[in-house]
């Protein structure tokens, strides 16, 4: 019986995950391929001319059209894709006869055979790999501790099962948490569909999960530091940096380009955005050397899609959804608003409601970009914010000051906010 691979893209990243397949076909003849679109194609597109591995989200998922609009507006692009990948999964257990299913992310290339994950999967029903995998007692990892902390133990850019009871109600419970749980938050400690996971150890034993610790899988930025690649005989191979490991040597089978700039890696500029300060590791130049010669062999593939708009990033009328307007319409509904289409821009829509109060403005600043270390003049911002609380201090003592800036911390988030469109939470607003 045939295995199958899966990716789930915006369409942008229709070319990206073609790469991938093709990475996949050389090394995996016998294994399917497809991608699963989670945005929508224009009126004067031909879907019929999409290669037929090519599946549009909203025709195929379990999702009712309330759920999806509700989903694919509160969250932002990453949240989406990720918010559908358990029912993605269902979708590959009940609709096709496929024993042995598996989910990378667009962003990964395959060297190698997937032999090894199915050999896990004879054994067990699910499948996934830490982050990183080797005890430091002084941490050597570009990527803090307390960062992998925020995001989770397992990487969620590959997912492993079979076809099988525990696989189901795994995924069951998965997709029930991602309905309204996928968000990038470290407040409530989500990290999208992949901190979830974390609980998987506590709930399945050693028979049905494997925690795979195979250095050639899902080899990524954020454990280059203690993985050393090097080719033998025409194959690229993985050790531990560490000389007193007894991992021993590995085949690579697949390397997750998470973070990169795929538009520079073509022009054959290799720029790592998500971890800035990360080492310029000769023995990793073979790996970005090969995957920016992937897709500037297969520009035509890769710009043929890259241009086109997410769907989801903008109302009707074509004014920008911004993160605060995401979590905003969040919050509301939580406290029993109901919005039928909250993209509309008519009547007494969601939009209108934040055009009265200035909220739809565009600015020179992409707040959800910003960050202290990209935000021009942080430093003088923050001079006089602190001169501001030094006399906000003298003015209150000690234990208001105290009692305030706790207050702070839940009032900061964009969800809050709902009482600058309303009052009728003013006396609930940090609660939601």
């Amino acid at each position: 019986m045939k295995n199958c691979v899966f990716t789930i893209v915006a369409k942008n990243y229709i070319g990206l995950a073609e790469i991938l397949g093709e990475s996949l076909k050389e090394n995996n003849a016998n294994t399917d391929f497809y991608i699963i679109v989670a945005d929508y194609f224009s009126e004067d597109f031909d879907i019929e001319k999409l290669p037929s591995n090519i599946l549009v989200a909203k025709n195929m998922l379990n999702i009712s059209s309330q759920q999806w609009v509700d989903m694919s507006f509160k969250y932002d692009l990453t949240e989406f894709c990720t918010s559908i990948k358990p029912a993605s999964f269902s979708y590959f257990i009940e609709k096709t006869n496929y024993e042995k299913i598996i989910y990378l992310d667009p962003d990964i290339y395959i060297y190698g055979s997937l032999n090894p994950i199915y050999e896990m999967l004879e054994s067990h029903s699910i499948v996934l790999t830490p982050h990183i995998v080797t005890i430091q007692d002084t941490f050597q990892g570009e990527r803090s501790e307390s960062g992998l902390m925020s995001t989770g133990v397992f990487n969620l850019g590959f997912c492993a099962i079979k076809r099988s009871d525990s696989a189901k109600k795994m995924i069951s419970w998965w997709h029930e948490r991602l309905l309204d749980k996928c968000f990038i938050d470290s407040y409530d400690t989500y990290f999208t569909d992949q901190k979830w996971m974390d609980f998987l150890p506590c709930y399945f034993d050693s028979d049905e999960l494997y925690i795979s610790r195979h250095l050639g899988m899902n080899i990524a930025p954020w454990n280059f530091f203690e993985r050393e690649i090097y080719s033998e005989k025409e194959c690229l191979k993985v050790r531990n940096r560490e000389a007193s490991s007894l991992d021993g040597d590995y085949q690579v089978i697949f390397v997750h380009y998470s973070g990169y700039n795929y538009t520079e890696m073509k022009r054959g500029n290799v720029i790592q955005n998500n971890i800035s300060k990360i080492k310029n590791y000769e023995d990793i130049k073979l790996l970005t050397n090969i995957y920016a010669n992937a897709i500037s062999n297969k520009s035509g593939i890769f710009d043929k899609f890259i241009r086109e708009k997410y769907s989801f990033g903008t109302f009707e009328n074509g004014d920008i959804i911004k993160g605060f307007h995401r979590r905003i319409y969040r919050s509301l509904v939580n406290k029993g608003l109901i919005f039928d289409n909250p993209f509309s821009v008519a009547g007494d829509s969601l939009y209108q409601k934040l055009k009265t109060k200035g909220m739809t403005k565009t600015s020179a600043i992409n707040i959800d970009k910003a960050t202290k270390e990209n935000l021009q003049g942080v430093g003088k911002k923050l001079k006089i914010f602190n001169t501001a609380t030094r006399w906000l201090y003298k003015l209150v003592g000690l234990d208001r000051y105290l009692l305030l800036i706790r207050l702070m911390r839940s009032f900061s988030r964009f969800e809050t906010q709902i009482h600058l469109l309303t009052s009728d939470f003013d006396e609930e607003n940090i609660s939601y």
